[in-house]
This record gives C-alpha cells, sequence and structure tokens, in this order.
C-alpha cells in the first residue's frame, strides 16, 4: 500500500496499516526534519489514538508553555481568559497543547524503524485498474500498488489526480492566515493571546521551547490562491498596517519567505475512487479554527487502517466504511468551524465591541455546554472510546 504524505494523517494510517500486518511504502514531497507550522489541540479522538499507539507521555513532556487562552486589548489588559480547567469541560476531557511539528516529528519516530518513507518523493500520475495502481513517481520510476492513499493535506495532489483539481471542491471561507516563530515577548510566555482589531486578529503563543514564540495572523481577505513566497511578507505586512499591541514588533521578525494561506475546507461527495481513497486534510479539511484538525487527521488513519483490517481483501467495502464512520463527524466539525471563524474576527467595530462583551459571559464554567456545543470536541469517535489518567497532563 502507498502513502502519500508524512504528515499526521500519513504516519498514523502507516502505523496502524503495518500493525494489521500490511507493508506500507509512504512518500514525502519535503525533506526529513521539523517543517514548522503552529500550535495545536490533541483532545477526543486524537487524544485516544496517541493513547493507543503508547505515545501520550512523550508529546506530553513536549507540550506548549501556555496556561490559558487570553483576550487582549492593545495595552496588553486581559478582557477575558479561557484557563485549563474550563477548556477541558469544554473538550469533554484531556488535551494536549503541542507544536503541529512536535506531533509529526514523534510519529516519525515511532514508525521509522518499521514502516519505508521516502522523503524528496511525490507521486507523478497514477492509473488505475481492476488489480492494482500503476504509479509514476515524479522520479520518473513506477511501481504497482493495491491501494493508494491519499493524506498530503489540504492542497493534495493525490486528490487533484484520483478525482479532479482543487477548485471544484474547495470552500474558501474569507480568511487568510500566516504564522512563524519570533523571540519571546515579555509578559506573554505562558499564554496565547489573541488580539483583535476590525478585520484581523494577532495571535501569539510561546512554544515548547524556551525563548520561541509563534506569531500568527488571521484576517479577512479577498479569495487569492497561492502567492508567491517572495511577495507574502509585503502582502501580510500591508494586510496589518497600523495595527496596534505587539503586532509591529511581531511583524519586523517575518523571515524572508514564510507560511501564508486561505483558510479552506475541502468538501467531496465521496472520499475515495477505485483503490484511491483520502484521509485528513485532504478530503475533509476543517482549517485551523477548528482546533480539531490533527485529532481528525490521526482518527481518520487509525480508522481507515482499521477498516481495511476488517475486509481483507474487499477494499471497496473498507473504504465505505470507513467514510460512513468519519465524514459525518467531519461534516459537523466543518459546519462548526464555519461559524465559530466568523465570530473570531469581527469585520467591524461594532461586532468588535459586541464580542468583548459576549466573551465575558460565555467564559465561565456555568457556559462550559454551550462552548461545547459551539466548538468543544464530542469525544472519540473510535470504537470502545479509552480513558487515560490526566496525570500525562502537565
Amino acid at each position: 500500500m502507498l502513502v502519500s504524505g508524512a504528515g499526521v494523517a500519513g504516519l498514523t494510517c502507516a502505523y496502524w496499516l503495518r500493525a494489521a500486518g500490511h507493508t506500507p511504502v509512504v512518500v514525502e514531497r519535503a525533506a526529513p526534519g521539523p517543517q514548522g507550522g503552529y500550535g495545536i489541540d490533541l483532545s477526543g479522538s486524537g487524544y485516544d489514538v496517541a493513547g493507543r499507539m503508547g505515545i501520550l507521555d512523550r508529546l506530553a513532556a513536549r507540550q506548549l508553555r501556555v496556561d490559558s487562552v487570553a483576550l487582549v486589548d492593545a495595552a496588553d489588559r486581559i478582557t477575558a481568559r479561557l484557563d485549563r480547567p474550563l477548556a477541558e469541560k469544554m473538550l469533554r476531557g484531556p488535551y494536549l497543547g503541542l507544536m503541529h511539528s512536535t506531533l509529526e516529528e514523534v510519529l516519525a519516530t515511532t514508525v521509522e524503524d518499521t514502516v519505508e518513507i521516502r522523503h524528496r518523493q511525490s507521486i507523478g500520475t497514477l492509473r488505475q485498474n481492476d488489480d492494482d495502481v500503476l504509479v509514476a513517481f515524479a522520479d520518473g520510476t513506477r511501481e504497482r500498488f493495491d491501494v493508494v492513499v491519499g493524506a498530503d493535506g489540504v492542497h493534495s495532489h493525490t486528490r487533484a489526480l484520483a478525482f479532479g483539481p482543487e477548485p471544484r471542491w474547495a470552500r474558501r471561507l474569507g480568511f487568510s492566515m500566516a504564522c512563524y516563530p519570533v523571540p519571546d515577548v515579555a509578559g506573554c510566555t505562558d499564554v496565547r493571546a489573541h488580539y483583535t482589531e476590525p478585520g484581523r486578529q494577532t495571535v501569539l503563543y510561546p512554544t515548547d521551547t524556551v525563548g520561541t514564540s509563534v506569531a500568527l495572523f488571521l484576517y479577512r481577505s479577498q479569495r487569492h490562491g497561492s502567492i508567491p513566497r517572495t511577495e507574502r511578507v509585503a502582502r501580510l505586512r500591508a494586510a496589518y498596517r497600523g495595527a496596534g499591541w505587539h503586532t509591529p514588533e511581531l511583524l519586523a521578525h517575518a523571515p524572508a519567505e514564510l507560511f501564508l494561506d486561505e483558510l479552506t475546507q475541502i468538501e467531496l461527495p465521496a472520499w475515495h475512487r477505485g483503490r484511491v481513497v483520502l484521509i485528513g486534510d485532504a478530503c475533509g479539511a476543517l482549517t485551523l479554527s477548528s482546533a480539531q484538525g490533527a485529532s481528525v487527521a490521526m482518527a481518520g488513519g487509525y480508522l481507515l487502517a482499521a477498516a481495511l483490517a476488517a475486509h481483507p481483501g474487499a477494499h471497496t467495502d473498507a473504504f465505505a466504511a470507513y467514510q460512513a464512520r468519519v465524514r459525518p463527524y467531519v461534516a459537523e466539525r466543518q459546519r462548526r468551524a464555519r461559524r465559530f471563524t466568523r465570530g473570531l474576527v469581527p469585520a467591524t467595530r461594532a461586532g468588535r465591541r459586541a464580542q468583548r462583551v459576549l466573551t465575558r459571559l460565555v467564559l465561565r464554567d456555568a457556559a462550559a455546554p454551550l462552548l461545547r456545543f459551539g466548538f468543544g470536541d464530542v469525544g472519540s469517535i473510535l470504537p470502545n472510546p479509552s480513558h487515560y489518567p490526566k496525570e500525562r497532563q502537565r
């Protein structure tokens, strides 16, 4: 079996395929090693999968240095706060705050001795028949596989080859996001701080490494597609011209090339076609604002491998069973993420004032059920959900 993409979904799937007796091969366009990125919350299904893989303790040792989420004004005054106990009530259980790259690194080291991973390699073309898939790789080599798993992200090349070009399946949310590492900022070393102005938000939080934080920018934008790397810094600075708080300082640390992309969800009528099946962001991207992307990616990888094990020699039945279990959950998370994103960055000053009032009212224990309905996890979707002691958390 071929897995395209050595991210969270692909590595998780490869682990469980190998555990079920298959011999997966993973191809990844990027070179080995951390690829940067942003912070994630691992909870619910993702936390459950990590527990079943035996990696919770390794992850817990590398959590972000974040005790709470704080909404701040231009003078650094906290206007509302979400602390860990309330977050656990909202998420219905424990969670781990991690860098996305940390999760990928731990997954990679977990499978490196049992799964073949070919870095700097990618799929060029696919040709299916009733018995297998002929894959021509970018380097000109060819191999046959019984199943191809597309786990190569929101801009999946595997999806484009098997299902058609991205615009057919992409739902743009009207926001762009950029992020990159910056030095720690005094006074912001134990919180994830959100500073919001009409149409744009600046977020700052510490990583697990003392001295390094992440600056994240989320702003309303017109549809723009892929922006050349050399033009991204100028585009970001133009979007934040005149912004307050620590924003100018953070923009001054922008690297020559940075991650900048539109918030995009992927909605497909089916997640499999012939012997090709998609997992993670390739078929159901939730966007960063869902806070569930990594957890759903791990669940998808696990459940696809479980379905293939439950339907040996019947890939069509396995794909259908996997999709039937995961897709309704993803559709609901996408719907919630769209609603949450609109409220996260109000377009007007009046909307910003209303947001301040609302957050003061709902960020309290009594409102936990409301928060859970609007944004929280719905628990693990894995069969026989596990329960892990909270000692594994920081």
